[in-house]
């Protein structure tokens, strides 16, 4: 007997497993509680309502509940039908045995429905999802979605949304579409976690792994990620401006990018952060306005990057950017590295410039200095910009044999040097030759120091007055008194000034005054001054030594010995009226003199020139400097075997233009003395062969000369003069 009972005990056991795994698996169909569940909800919420069919009794023992399911139900949210594949309505068990029967939990799964009627639901739930408050905005799309409502004490927030949106279509704002849109999403506890966004701007596909929104006290955190290619075209359009006049139309970019926005309950932006990671191959940037040839031979108005990466780092209130890539100015050349690193904040902008100048011709006209291609240099240059203002904290050219290395240059309006703190410079020149500069500015006092200088170009505008648009116009008003302390200073490749010393004063970018002097050695000196007289800017020079100076001048170049008087006095901007003389001295090694001589039938003489030389008592010079034109007013040479008067003009780098008049020293003294009186107390009575002099041209540029002479038989009123009156003199 006990053996049937434990039979029949495990038997209702088993009877009571299979019902309950029936119950579980299968349910119980019923129409028991169909008005049940329809009062409920509109009980809950008379928004929605329901129609139900078939039911099925189920047991949920995960809920512990009693599951109503019931499949293809029409779900109502404010007389909007959704189409429902399955839903399912827990009841607690508990209740069961209770009167009034309480709903726990409603789960819903859909079909395919209207992306609008979704957004509807969660309206009238007040679900803080802020991208589907743009109800308005949405064209088209349709959503699958999975919907867990907790009626437990009307908790909003037990709420729980999971779903697939595809193919949707939005206007936002009624200024851009966004277009193929489709993303997987999760909602509960008031975050909106969209997966897998992909979508159309533009004809620009962006993807993003993830995107989380979230409610922060008052306000609303969007956070996640983007990836995109675009194109400048694309670019151009969201920064408002037109970046195809610099850059290729055609060039393309790869981003991945993580932003972090906080917006106010009204959608008002609070705070923002973007990081963004850009990739491109070539990018073409061109420059056409900007004057970069004058400085890199190989510019043509365009710089080429290849294998560019951005790192850019934007919130409300900085900007950071960061680029690596390679650069060509053409395409012979080996691409170098260039970096850039940018930021900004709030007024203040900070840039930070390297850049490998291998590949490049660099030419420094106004110190004289080239870098070959080939030849490693390198840019280091750190900038800070406020109120349209350009700090050059750092500016360092360099390679392991030169070095020009500035500090804290303040560049104004069109990029006018406002001050400075020091520049370095010790570089090797076109001539080869070394220059070691040390410059240090401090208010209204200037230190200008060198232990070796090639000043041997600068003497050559000097007595050419051809300094216009020199290196003080590229200063806004420069002011100050410069102390100069030179050791060494070249003048040309035999002679140097040593023990260079003195001051400049300049006032609103003009030079005031300068004093200068210097020495050869123990007994021959040289002096430079620069003053104003009578109104008037008057440069001097003197120097024990002619043939420095005098070798600047290539039309009258040969000079040997002597010594040098110069003047010069400014008539305004474009015009200077100079005189330049030359006492005790010889012309050797002359090729135009050679060849005059020999024309004029004077070979012995001629014979000297290319020998011992021609001696001259005394040269002199008279001439206006008015931009690249020199204007002889009269050149007089005067020696014992030869006299000569010129004139005529020299324009710079081109033409040659003189003539003039030759005399043998016996002929002049003929001719003076024939003169009544005057000619028998300064010669005496003497006889001779007669007048005779030789009349000349000079032409042709200053590397091929022409010259030309023409015998004559009377002397000029004019020479004869000119001779008297330095006779006289002497």
């Amino acid at each position: 007997m006990f053996k049937n009972l434990t039979r029949l005990f495990f038997f209702i056991i088993l009877l009571i497993i299979v019902f309950i795994l029936y119950l579980s698996l299968f349910g119980i169909k019923t129409n028991k509680f169909n008005e049940l569940i329809k009062s409920e909800i509109i009980k809950y919420d008379k928004r929605l309502d329901i129609d139900l069919s078939q039911i099925f009794i189920k047991l949920n023992f995960k809920e512990k509940s009693l599951s109503l399911n019931s499949q293809e139900v029409n779900f109502y949210i404010l007389k909007e039908k959704q189409k429902i594949s399955n839903i399912d309505i827990l009841i607690s068990i508990d209740s069961l045995f209770k009167k009034n029967k309480k709903l726990k939990k409603i789960i819903i799964n859909s079909h395919d429905n209207n992306l609008n009627d979704l957004i509807k639901f969660i309206v009238a739930y007040k679900i803080s999802i802020p991208v589907l408050y743009l109800g308005n905005s949405v064209v088209k799309g349709d959503i699958i979605y999975d919907v867990i409502i907790d009626l437990k004490d009307n908790n909003l927030d037990k709420i729980a949304i999971s779903g697939k949106v595809i193919d949707a279509e939005l206007n936002i704002l009624g200024k851009e579409r966004l277009e193929n849109i489709n993303f997987n999403f999760n909602y509960g506890n008031q975050n909106l976690k969209i997966i897998d966004l992909d979508f159309k701007l533009k004809e620009t596909r962006l993807v993003s792994d993830s995107i989380l929104i979230n409610r922060q006290n008052n306000n609303i955190n969007i956070k996640g990620d983007f990836q995109n290619k675009s194109n400048i075209k694309f670019i151009s359009n969201y920064l408002n401006y037109d970046l195809k006049n610099y850059l290729n139309e055609k060039t393309s970019f790869e981003s991945v990018s993580k932003f972090n926005v906080t917006l106010t309950n009204k959608f008002k932006l609070k705070n923002y952060k973007l990081k963004t990671n850009i990739k491109n191959d070539d990018l073409i940037i061109n420059l056409q306005n900007v004057r970069i040839n004058k400085y890199l031979q190989e510019f043509d108005n365009k710089i080429i990057l290849k294998k560019n990466s951005i790192d850019l780092i934007i919130d409300n209130k900085n900007i950071e950017a960061k680029l690596k890539s390679n650069f060509i100015l053409d395409n012979k050349q080996k691409p170098k590295k260039i970096s850039l690193a940018y930021s900004k904040m709030k007024s203040q902008e900070n840039y930070e410039l390297d850049i490998d100048l291998t590949e490049c011709t660099l030419i420094l006209d106004q110190l004289d200095f080239k870098k070959n291609k080939s030849e490693k240099m390198f840019l280091n240059l750190i900038i800070n910009k406020k109120n349209n203002t350009l700090n050059f904290k750092n500016f360092k050219l360099f390679n392991d044999k030169n070095l020009f290395h500035i500090n804290n240059l303040i560049l104004g309006n069109q990029f006018k040097i406002e001050d400075f703190s020091s520049v370095e410079a010790k570089y090797y020149n076109e001539s080869g030759f070394f220059n070691d500069i040390s410059i240090k500015k401090k208010n209204n006092i200037t230190t200008f120091k060198s232990s070796k200088l090639d000043i041997s170009s600068y003497v050559e505008k000097i007595l050419k007055n051809s300094s216009k648009n020199n290196f003080l116009d590229n200063f806004k008003n420069f002011n100050s008194r410069i102390n100069i302390n030179i050791k060494s200073a070249k003048l040309d490749q035999e002679h140097n000034l040593f023990n260079v010393n003195g001051r400049a004063d300049i006032k609103e970018n003009i030079v005031d005054k300068i004093n200068l002097s210097a020495t050869y050695d123990q007994n021959n000196n040289f002096t430079y001054t620069k003053d104003e007289i009578d109104g008037k800017k008057v440069t001097t020079i003197f120097s024990d030594f002619a043939k420095p100076f005098v070798k600047k001048f290539d039309f009258v170049n040969g000079f040997e010995g002597g010594k040098l008087d110069f003047i010069s006095t400014e008539v305004n901007d474009e015009l200077s009226n100079s005189e330049l003389r030359i006492y005790d001295f010889k012309v050797k090694d002359m090729p135009v003199l050679t060849k005059l001589l020999s024309l004029a039938s004077l070979q012995g003489i001629a014979d000297l020139a290319t020998g011992e030389g021609i001696r001259f008592n005394e040269f002199d010079m008279f001439f206006e400097n008015s931009k690249n034109l020199i204007e002889i007013n009269e050149i007089y040479a005067l020696g014992p075997a030869i006299s000569i008067l010129m004139e005529g003009y020299v324009e710079k780098n081109k033409l040659v233009s003189l003539r003039g008049t030759l005399v043998p020293a016996t002929t002049i003294n003929k001719t003076i003395a024939k003169i009544p009186l005057l000619g028998n107390i300064l010669v005496g009575d003497k006889t001779g062969e007669g007048v005779f002099g030789v009349s000349f041209k000079i032409k042709g540029p200053h590397n091929d000369l022409d010259t030309r002479v023409n015998p004559i038989k009377t002397l000029t009123p004019r020479f004869i003069t000119r001779t008297l009156d330095k006779i006289k003199k002497n």
